[in-house]
């Protein structure tokens, strides 16, 4: 035992005591009226909608909604969680499970209500220091006790109206404690003269640091010696305390491995010494001062004040002063509304042992003020980080809780409120905005997410994507490294073309020239959704005589278009069997690769051989033309592409067939997706396909349509250049049936029903690595999710349209059913009526 132990002052005064007891009585009343029911019950059923943290996606809508479900008369009645904003962190999941506190101090009553945890105790201990000379006594333990609950006392739903009742920041954390017998405090202020210290007392306190940080990362210390630390050098500090600074400073840990020791600043302010003279207490005491002398305890070293519940500085809290860079204020009680009195509410409420005449198992509490009180407000802040942020160094805990403090206001003052007021709703969410990893350390930087987004358009290999990430989640990292986690599909950007036929305004003309006349015109002026739009077009044929072929070999038709789906020249389309607004997709019976250029030009020609016309044609252009104010980052890609199309095409009045064989080359897209520059390099695809459509005149009113299409693309994918891996072949394919009728009730009336599959990956394996967290050395964890490019869904567009005139103008009603949309199974299938009114072209 070292001879200076009685300095050591516990930095709180307990002011008021109420307690009961259960049976009949023993109950010892508070001047404040308040007493307290025998417990009932010690569960906890208020825990938010999921089992931890790390399930947590992101916040959810009703954040607020459920951070008011935690702010109940337990949660006021510790005095402090409001003002920290703790019911924030709470409905972020933050409770302090798993994460133990250690608690230096007098000792903990563990059998109060508000440590034992069913048949068991939330309290254990590392060491003791009293003796047959010092004996433990509940009195002696009471300053502890009450520490240890505003760290980590129950939560246990009871009605403060009823009687006292409280929780602790922490509430599902667990406590270490050491015991070691402490002073009162009493009498004139009398500043420890650090020459007196011995080589035993400086071995005592590094062996309890010690013996704590070797078992916990967090270290409450609610006590100190006299003596502000301005009125020391660094010499005579270390001369002294040379062995509790090493203890402290844990050089044989990493940093962030170290334990993070947390003091209350200490209560001088307004005090008087022995000749009656103001105390200086603009800085805090010796021992939450250390790092001013030794900076290399700044990491892992926060010293704290006290404001009472107006918000304000206490009237009896040292101040920050020189040790602003590492220290912070939290509640810890005080006179608020400055009447001279320390009421009920501007108290720290917290559990305490029973009075000497209480009933044995009764269970006590009390309200203090002191800086005693608001250390434990930060550690019981710290285990709820610690709890959400495992595997961030602790060094890092410490440095978020003084960076998100709140510092405007009365604590922009950092010589006052050092970096201000505690705040967990900040401490809580990213800091700044999330971005990803740029490599496997966080030092290299973090990049936007936009440039890691997979854009993909269309059903295609982007259905593949968002199944394949389905149930997976992704590490996102704020700008101190702070691991949030986030659904995987986000990755994915996936966008639709809108090719609904209302949308789209088409006409066609045979001039007598022999030229046939396609016209379209986009009724949007608005990029709905990032979905893209498309152009105005022009599609010409010249010479063209839909639904007959020349008797005379060797004749030769043109087409050029702008704007145009390529495959509109060929096949169903260029016999005039269907019409780009035969149904909402205007290309179902064109080979579905043809939709990556559709958005430039395309030119071919025709050549009748007698028994059918072969036909070849020339195109490039990009899928979509944006609106001016798109998202090129988020929106379809502007990539182009380029290819040729081949076709022999039979016919006769009762079945026409059409073969075809065609290339297309994708600029550094794959299937109409391109990658972030994070995720992989990608060089030219290309696409081989083959298909076939053609028509079946069943009789004069109805004809059947059809069409079926396989491809094969050699991915452009650079190998080991990203996160993202597929093969280097992949097949897809897509096919479309249609009936065709013009009713004989109506001459310009037209019927049409159809069922069409759009493109659909057959084929392929695909790999994605996934950040998943962090170490504490800030090395980034990654996950290989292996996955089949073939989606589990497939989708399958089933439409009805009716299109008939009403005098000049062309109307149209459309009943669409999609099931399984983009391929995928747990998109819910639906249904779409609508009827769409537009002028006509003039003739």
């Amino acid at each position: 035992m070292p001879t200076n132990l009685s300095a050591i002052l516990a930095l709180g005064l307990v002011v008021t005591l109420c307690g009961c007891g259960g049976g009949g009585g023993g109950q010892k009343p508070a001047n404040t009226g308040i007493t307290v029911p025998p417990p009932t019950s010690n569960q906890d059923n208020s825990k938010p909608p999921w089992n931890s943290f790390a399930d947590q996606i992101q916040d959810p809508s009703n954040l607020n909604q459920l951070a008011a479900e935690f702010e109940t008369d337990e949660y006021d009645a510790m005095g402090a969680l409001a003002m920290i904003n703790a019911s924030s962190a709470y409905a972020r999941g933050a409770s302090g499970a798993g994460v133990t506190v250690g608690v230096i101090d007098s000792g903990v009553y563990e059998e109060h209500i508000e440590f034992t945890q069913g048949g068991g105790d939330k309290v254990e201990y590392a060491g003791s220091d009293y003796s047959s000379g010092n004996p433990r006594s509940d009195d002696a333990i009471g300053h502890g006790t009450l520490v240890a609950g505003v760290v980590a006392a129950n939560k246990d739903g009871f009605e403060v109206s009823s009687g006292v009742n409280m929780h602790g920041v922490a509430f599902d954390a667990s406590i270490l404690a050491y015991e070691i017998p402490l002073g009162s405090g009493g009498g004139p202020y009398d500043p420890i003269e650090v020459e007196q210290i011995n080589f035993s007392d400086d071995n005592y306190f590094a062996n309890r640091f010690t013996t704590m940080a070797d078992q916990v990362d967090i270290i409450n210390l609610s006590f100190g010696f006299s003596g502000v630390i301005t009125s020391y050098t660094a010499t005579q500090v270390e001369s002294a305390f040379g062995l509790t600074i090493d203890a402290l400073a844990q050089q044989n840990k990493s940093r962030g491995e170290r334990s993070i020791f947390v003091f209350s600043a200490g209560n001088a302010w307004n005090d008087l010494d022995e000749f009656d003279n103001l105390v200086d207490a603009t800085s805090p005491e010796l021992m939450p001062g250390l790092p001013y002398l030794f900076p290399e305890l700044k990491d892992h070293m926060l010293a704290v004040a006290a404001v009472d519940d107006s918000g304000e500085i206490a009237f009896y809290s040292n101040h920050c002063g020189v040790a602003a860079d590492y220290c912070l204020v939290a509640p810890g009680g005080g006179d608020g509304n400055g009447n001279g009195n320390v009421e009920t509410h501007e108290r720290i409420w917290g559990p305490t042992p029973p009075e000497a005449d209480g009933e044995v198992g009764a269970h006590y509490y009390g309200g203090a003020i002191g800086t005693s009180f608001a250390a434990p407000v930060v550690s019981g802040s710290l285990a709820l980080l610690k709890q959400m942020f495992p595997t961030v160094g602790n060094h890092e805990l410490a440095a978020r809780l003084l960076t998100t403090a709140n510092k405007t206001g009365i604590y922009s003052d950092s010589s006052i409120y050092g970096q201000g007021l505690l705040d967990l709703d900040a401490a809580t969410r990213p800091v700044g905005a999330l971005g990803v990893a740029s490599g496997n350390n966080l030092n290299s930087g973090l990049s936007d997410i936009a440039v890691n987004t997979i854009s993909v358009a269309g059903a295609g290999l982007g259905s593949s994507l968002v199944s394949a990430l389905q149930g997976h989640n992704m590490a996102l990292f704020d700008q101190q490294g702070f691991p949030f986690l986030r659904d995987a599909s986000q990755l994915v950007q996936q966008s639709q073309p809108s090719l609904a036929a209302s949308r789209l305004q088409h006409h066609e003309q045979q001039l007598s020239s022999g030229v046939r006349l396609q016209l379209g015109k986009n009724s949007n002026l608005i990029d709905h959704q990032g979905s893209g739009l498309q152009s105005d077009y022009l599609a010409l044929q010249f010479g063209s005589q839909p639904n007959a072929y020349a008797s005379d070999q060797n004749t030769i038709d043109r087409f050029m278009g702008i704007n145009a789906n390529p495959g509109w020249f060929f096949g169903v389309y260029a016999d005039a069997f269907v019409t780009p607004n035969f149904n909402s997709d205007d290309s179902s019976f064109a080979a579905p690769w043809l939709n990556f250029a559709r958005h430039g030009w395309s030119s071919g020609g025709a050549m009748n051989l007698g028994l059918g016309k072969f036909r070849v044609g020339m195109f490039e252009g990009s899928q979509f033309k944006h609106s001016g104010a798109g998202d090129l980052l988020t929106g379809p890609s502007e990539n182009h592409s380029h290819g040729s199309l081949l076709e022999y095409a039979l016919w006769s009045p009762a079945f026409s067939i059409n073969f075809q064989r065609g290339f297309i080359s994708e600029e550094e897209s794959l299937l109409g997706a391109s990658l972030g520059t994070n995720l992989g390099k990608l060089q030219d695809s290309g696409t081989d396909f083959f298909g076939l459509n053609g028509h079946v005149q069943f009789n004069s009113t109805w004809q059947g349509i059809f069409a079926v299409y396989l491809g094969a693309t050699q991915s452009g994918l650079v190998e080991n250049r990203g996160l993202f891996n597929v093969d280097k072949s992949i097949s897809s394919n897509s096919w479309s049936l249609g009936l065709n009728s013009s009713p004989d009730w109506q001459t310009d009336d037209r019927l049409s029903i159809s069922l069409h599959q759009p493109l659909r990956v057959q084929s392929g394996q695909g790999s994605l690595q996934l950040a998943t967290g962090r170490t504490i050395d800030r090395q980034v964890t990654y996950e290989t999710i292996d996955f089949d490019l073939q989606p589990q869904g497939r989708e399958q567009q089933l439409e009805l349209l009716y299109q008939f005139k009403l005098g000049d103008f062309s109307a149209a009603t459309r009943v669409e059913y999609t099931y399984q949309p983009q391929h995928n199974l747990n998109n819910p299938s639906y249904g779409v009526i609508e009827f769409s009114l537009f002028k006509a072209f003039t003739r």
